[in-house]
């Protein structure tokens, strides 16, 4: 798959900004996060890439603000704090519901008016493509069914920047491409996407840029093409995965 077009710098807009994060659990003496920096920009997808307990979650979850960092600062540019949407990587719904009844549900905190509420239900559900399985009980969707209800959740609040985390485990080659697709063009649309995978391909071919943890630490980030290149003295790579593998090593993880 070929990389996503780069866009100038210049022209983005951070959205969200994390500097200098620290964050250790309770209880323990390892930084789940050393130091991390990151920006999301509009119009922008981010690849979040580690291996398992690197610190991805942990990340996220500091970003939404559902765990306060000990070191280091989250913050908005512009007059407005950011709408922040995040699909995490468990299903969020209620699966004795209709995904149509998820939906309902879930508008319904937004506190909209009810004409809003419904025209936003029906346009994720075509963003989605939701519409012929609206009257389906979540608990009888298929895989690729449940992530594109959990994404639609996610963006019934219209949201500036979007979290998505591991948002194709477990669907069909269709789905995933389906998923992709509208992923891309939330982007061209300008919303700022923070996309955490341990799907390679995925991070290739929506992503501008990349982050790459390991133990709580970023190994590299930037631009993918100048990664890929060779930046940095590190040697030219013939694909992301060859990236990966040569900042994290080979060592197996829990």
């Amino acid at each position: 798959m070929a990389a996503a077009p780069t866009r100038p710098v210049a022209s983005m807009t951070t959205l969200l900004s994390a500097k200098g994060i620290h964050y250790r659990y309770p209880k323990q003496t390892d930084w789940a996060l050393k130091g991390v920096d990151l920006g999301l920009s509009r119009g922008e997808a981010l690849g979040l890439l580690g291996p398992n307990g690197s610190g991805k979650s942990t990340l996220i979850n500091v970003l939404l603000g559902l765990r306060k960092p000990q070191g280091g600062s989250v913050s908005h540019s512009g007059e407005r704090r950011p709408v922040i949407a995040w699909a995490p990587q468990d299903y969020a719904f209620y699966p004795r519901l209709t995904c149509r009844e998820n939906l309902s549900f879930f508008v319904a905190m937004l506190d909209l008016p009810a004409g809003q509420a419904r025209a936003r239900i029906q346009q994720v559900e075509r963003t989605c493509g939701l519409n012929e399985f609206a009257d389906k009980l979540a608990v009888h969707c298929s895989g690729g069914m449940r992530r594109r209800l959990n994404i639609a959740i996610a963006l019934l609040q219209q949201p500036d920047v979007l979290l998505l985390d591991e948002p194709t485990v477990g669907v069909d080659p269709q789905s995933r491409a389906f998923l992709l697709d509208q992923i891309r063009q939330l982007v061209q649309s300008g919303t700022a996407v923070l996309y955490a995978t341990h799907y390679m391909e995925e991070v290739s071919t929506i992503c501008d840029r990349i982050l790459l943890l390991d133990h709580g630490q970023v190994l590299v980030g930037g631009d993918l093409r100048t990664l890929l290149k060779g930046a940095d003295r590190a040697p030219a790579f013939e694909n992301l995965e060859a990236l990966f593998m040569h900042y994290t090593r080979r060592s197996l993880r829990d």
